[in-house]
C-alpha cells in the first residue's frame, strides 16, 4: 500500500486470495483463504467472517501474503497452520510426520467400539503413530484405556510427545520408539496406519503429498504392502485372544492384505471396511 491508498478490507483480501488459490485448491479456495487470513490476523474464522468490512493492516497483509505464497507453492495447509482437526481434537502438524486424514478416523472408531464392547481398560497399541493422532484420539475418548504409541522415527515421536502433552494425556498414552511391535507386550487391540503407497504410486501423488510429507511414512517398498505384511507377521505373538487387529490399507490392496492376514491368523475372522468414499480402507482381523 502507498501513502494515500486505502487499506484493503478483509472481504477484498479474501476475494483476491480465493482467485489465486483456485490454482492449487479449486474446491477449497474459499475455506483455505479464510483459514489463512484468520491465521494472519490472529482471529478465529468466525471472528474473521464477522469483520469482513474491517481494514486489513499492513502487517497483517504482509503475513497473509507470506502464508499464501507457501500454499501457492503447494505446501499443505495443515503444515502452514501447524495443526489439523482429527476426531474432534486438535493435532499439531509439521513435516516430521504425515498429516492426519479423515479416513484414518475409522481406526479410532474400531478401537472405541472394541473398548465399549469388552471393557474400557483394554490395552491398545497404535503402531507407526506418527503425530500420535490415533493414540491421542482413543485416549481422549476412553480415559480408562491403556494406550501405547510406537514409531521407529525419533522425529515423529518428538511430535507425538508434543501432542500428548498439549492434550494433557501424558498419564494415559505411553510413547516409545520401536520397529513395529519389537519389544512390545500383548495387546487387546492393535491399530496401525503404516506406509502403504507403492513406489510407482508415490511418483503420481499430488505435490502437497509427494514433495512435503515424509516419504518414509508413505512408501514401505516397491509393492506398498511390505510394512503391512511385516506387522501382520509380528502380530500373532502380540495380540490377545479375542483381540482386534485393524490396519489402514491402500484402496487396491484389500485382496492381497486379506490373504496375508488369513495365512498368519488361521481361523480368525478377516474382513475389510470401506471408507466414506466407498474405498476398501481398513483390514480388520478378529481373533
Amino acid at each position: 500500500m502507498t501513502a494515500g491508498t486505502a487499506s484493503p478490507t478483509i472481504a477484498g483480501a479474501l476475494a483476491a486470495a480465493r482467485e489465486r488459490l483456485c490454482a492449487v485448491a479449486a474446491g477449497e479456495s474459499r475455506l483455505e483463504s479464510e483459514l489463512l487470513l484468520a491465521e494472519a490476523t490472529r482471529r478465529d474464522r468466525a471472528q474473521l467472517i464477522a469483520s469482513l468490512q474491517a481494514p486489513l493492516a499492513r502487517a497483517q497483509a504482509v503475513r497473509f501474503d507470506a502464508l499464501l505464497a507457501r500454499r501457492l507453492a503447494h505446501e499443505p495447509l495443515a503444515y502452514i497452520l501447524g495443526r489439523r482437526e482429527f476426531y474432534g481434537i486438535e493435532i499439531a502438524c509439521d513435516r516430521r510426520a504425515l498429516i492426519p486424514r479423515p479416513e484414518t478416523e475409522l481406526l479410532v472408531d474400531l478401537a472405541l467400539a472394541e473398548l465399549r464392547a469388552r471393557g474400557a481398560g483394554l490395552r491398545v497399541v497404535d503402531v507407526g503413530t506418527g503425530s500420535g493422532a490415533i493414540a491421542c484420539a482413543i485416549a481422549a475418548r476412553a480415559p480408562a484405556a491403556r494406550v501405547t504409541a510406537v514409531d521407529a522415527s525419533s522425529e515423529a515421536l518428538g511430535l507425538a510427545r508434543e501432542n500428548v502433552g498439549a492434550l494433557a494425556l501424558d498419564g494415559r498414552v505411553g510413547v516409545r520408539r520401536g520397529e513395529l511391535l519389537d519389544g512390545a507386550g500383548v495387546f487387546d487391540a492393535i491399530v496401525a496406519n503404516l506406509p502403504y503407497v507403492s513406489e510407482a504410486e508415490w511418483r503420481t501423488l499430488q505435490p502437497e503429498v509427494r514433495d512435503f510429507e515424509p516419504k518414509e511414512a508413505l512408501v514401505p517398498g516397491p509393492a506398498g504392502t511390505e510394512a503391512i505384511a511385516r506387522l501382520v507377521a509380528h502380530a500373532p505373538a502380540h495380540l490377545a485372544e479375542a483381540g482386534l487387529l485393524a490396519l489402514e490399507i491402500g484402496a487396491t490392496q484389500a485382496a492381497a492384505c486379506a490373504a496375508i492376514a488369513r495365512a498368519r491368523f488361521p481361523g480368525a475372522v478377516v474382513s475389510v471396511m470401506k471408507d466414506l468414499a466407498g474405498h476398501e480402507r481398513v483390514l480388520v482381523v478378529r481373533r
